[in-house]
């Protein structure tokens, strides 16, 4: 029996509805009835991208899909299908991925290793939350936009062909200050060790002596009990004159003849009764005590401070000593002396003529003791100095950070030297760290001005205030005792 062309087309149609609707299911998902598997549960912050049907894989395998996504008290409750055939751990985590930057999300599941599996209506209580891409592009597009804003100051500072020449000179200055550096710790590491051990050994020093002072201390406590001993005892010059009467009515005699002298001096008698009964000489007395007795306030305000240091100069391998006073009546106000070992101090210049040969020019230098006295105002963190620095008018200043325990100096004097290869005025910076209070290193660069005799310097040393002399004074004549 042959079909007519209508039956052969509605049976292509009826086939490919067939085939379509197969296939919907298929891709779809979709399924007839009860699907298989169990139903476990997991709480997110945010689940933006996810869908019912994402995928659910472990490991990258899929293992089942999200069956329905709810809001629950402000958080996203997405229910999980999961094939019967997968086992998952408790203890099992849960995020959200994509499959690229832009692709796909679907659920990832991080087996836990915690005894017992999951059972259908269990929750996932430990999940990771899901990064939000609109919220990483903004936070991008504010540091993009703070790196222009820097890139655009530093184009106007560096553009130009002075901020051109100022970098160039920076890298120069930099690179050169960089080999200077590491010859100088090439050349002077050995005297670098020995400068560590020796603040070391000062600093056991220090912490060797508390311990002996507290020992003294309790000595001479143990000798005042004893004399208090004695004196209970009725030995020696005080417990007689407790115990016996004969040494009190001696005492007695005196205070009366003390008595005798007190009455002439009230009647105006002898040259103490005029001194008290004369107003002349008791104004004149009075004025003049009253100038001494601000004098010796004015003295006891000053902060008193001593201090050593020695710097080391890496180049012409010289040490250059210090000894310093400051003396500060105010927070604001200070005076710097200070007597320096300079070992250019005197430099003289010879010059040999020889028959048909150039001149021959010799440079010598001595040690020479300098003088300093400066007189210094501090505002805030920065203090200006100016004075006699090293028998030679000049002046510096200091910046003070961390509490005073770092300290920037730049010290400028010797406008016209004597020296003949000090054509410039000697310049010099310093930086100076101060730790354990009385010991501190100075690091820095000497006369860059004149670069045939310039120096980098390296150093340290020990300062002592007026609280710290007394109680080395005082240990120290404890020790003698």
């Amino acid at each position: 029996m042959r079909l007519s062309t209508e039956a052969r087309v509605g049976l292509v149609v009826l086939l490919g509805v067939l085939i379509l609707t197969y296939m919907t299911f298929r891709v779809g998902g979709y399924r007839f009835g009860t699907e298989a598997g169990y139903r476990i549960y997991a709480l997110f912050d945010s689940v933006a991208g996810l869908d019912t049907k994402s995928k659910i894989k472990v490991a990258g395998v899929e293992i089942g899909n999200v069956e329905t996504i709810a809001l629950l008290d402000g958080q996203a409750k997405v229910t999980l299908r999961i094939n019967p055939d997968v086992k998952l751990r408790k203890g099992t985590q849960a995020a959200v991925r994509a499959t690229g930057l832009l692709g796909d999300k679907y659920l990832e599941l991080v087996p836990g290793k915690e005894e017992g599996y999951l059972k259908n209506g269990d929750s996932i209580t430990q999940s990771e939350q899901v990064a939000d891409l609109d919220r990483l592009i903004n936070q991008f597009s504010s540091i993009a936009t703070d790196i222009k804003t820097v890139s655009a100051s530093l184009r106007e500072a560096l553009g130009t062909k002075e901020g051109e020449t100022s970098l160039k000179e920076i890298v120069a200055n930099i690179r050169e200050l960089s080999h200077n550096l590491n010859g100088a710790v090439k050349d002077n590491r050995e005297n670098f060790t020995k400068a560590v051990a020796n603040i070391q050994d000062v600093s056991s020093s220090l912490k060797t002596d508390l311990p002996k002072l507290l020992e003294s201390f309790n000595r001479t406590s143990e000798k005042l009990e004893a004399i208090a001993t004695k004196v209970e005892k009725g030995e020696g010059t005080l417990g007689k004159l407790i115990e016996k009467d004969d040494v009190y009515n001696e005492l007695d005699s005196a205070l009366k003849g003390l008595n005798n002298i007190t009455q002439k001096v009230e009647r105006g008698e002898g040259t103490i009764g005029k001194l008290f009964t004369d107003e002349k000489a008791y104004d004149q007395i009075t004025t003049t005590l009253e100038g001494l007795s601000n004098a010796v306030t004015r003295i006891e305000r000053f902060k008193t401070t001593i201090g050593f240091r020695d710097e080391y100069q890496l180049h012409s391998q010289e040490n250059k000593g210090y000894f310093s006073v400051q003396l500060q009546p105010r927070e604001d106000k200070f005076y710097l002396l200070e007597l320096v070992d300079d070992p250019r101090g005197r430099v003289t210049q010879t010059t040999t003529q020889t028959d048909n040969n150039p001149p021959v020019v010799e440079t010598k230098s001595e040690h020479k003791l300098k003088f300093s006295a400066e007189f210094g105002r501090r505002f805030s963190d920065l203090a200006l100095r100016v004075g006699l620095v090293e028998n030679s008018f000049g002046g510096g200043t200091d910046f003070y950070l961390f509490n005073d325990a770092l300290k920037f100096s730049a010290d400028i004097w010797d406008f016209n030297s004597d020296d003949p290869e000090n054509k410039h005025p000697h310049l010099k910076a310093t930086a100076t760290y101060s730790f354990f209070k009385y010991v501190f290193v100075q690091a820095g660069y000497d006369n860059f001005l004149n670069r045939k005799i310039s120096n980098a310097i390296v150093g340290g040393g020990l300062r002592f205030e007026d609280e710290d002399l007394k109680y080395l004074l005082g240990s120290g004549a404890l020790r003698a005792r």
